[in-house]
């Protein structure tokens, strides 16, 4: 198991609904969840699939053809980002997509409007684990993720139904400034927040 840090770029709301976010235990939910007030448990872990996987990585804002509802309402999954190495073979180099870069696209629609960014954590396993909730799926990772992905670059990290407050450390508010130029104007740090050293393998001296 790994812990991996990850962005989280959300478009731009109230800051109690921030606050709720970091100081309310859920913290950052699945859209299926956000639309139901109690999270039916056992039908959104029957979601996590592969294919419910695919359809969230790949066709977000398609339709699944099996239930002929909107894959982004329905799925199970959250997307964040850990940033991305692509290699470019014409020009003999490796191409750097950060995750704070992605993150804020999406947050802030290109430098349109105002959005936040949640640092948080999550657990990554070795090999892909979609039906095991808790465990991230790194979607990034092509030696497991094989199939082809156009969605590659953004780095993503999968989450599933939720991300705890407790592994939220922060959120921090951007805006745009002047044509694609964006500025930090803002944020909470998360009080509540549980560092990852205990998951560590790593033991002090008694």
């Amino acid at each position: 198991m790994i812990v991996q840090w990850c962005c989280k770029g959300v478009r731009d709301m109230p800051s109690k609904e921030v606050k709720r976010i970091l100081e309310g235990e859920v913290g950052l939910q699945c859209r299926f969840w956000q639309r139901h007030r109690i999270l039916p448990y056992g039908t959104a872990v029957g979601r996590l699939t592969e294919r419910d996987l695919d359809l969230h990585v790949n066709h977000y804002d398609g339709t699944d053809p099996l239930t002929g509802k909107r894959v982004r309402d329905q799925t199970v999954f959250l997307s964040l980002s850990a940033g991305c190495v692509e290699r470019d073979a014409l020009r003999s180099r490796n191409v750097l997509h950060p995750a704070l870069r992605t993150a804020l696209i999406f947050a802030t629609e290109r430098a349109q409007q105002p959005g936040w960014v949640f640092t948080c954590y999550v657990m990554v396993a070795m090999n892909p684990a979609s039906r095991v909730p808790g465990v991230a799926e790194e979607v990034r990772e092509l030696n497991h993720r094989r199939p082809y992905s156009r969605f590659r670059p953004e780095g993503e990290i999968a989450a599933k139904l939720n991300v705890p407050s407790r592994q939220i450390l922060c959120a921090e508010h951007w805006e745009p400034v002047e044509g694609t130029t964006i500025r930090r104007t803002g944020g909470y740090r998360n009080l509540g927040f549980v560092h990852p050293e205990a998951l560590l393998n790593m033991r002090q001296m008694i």
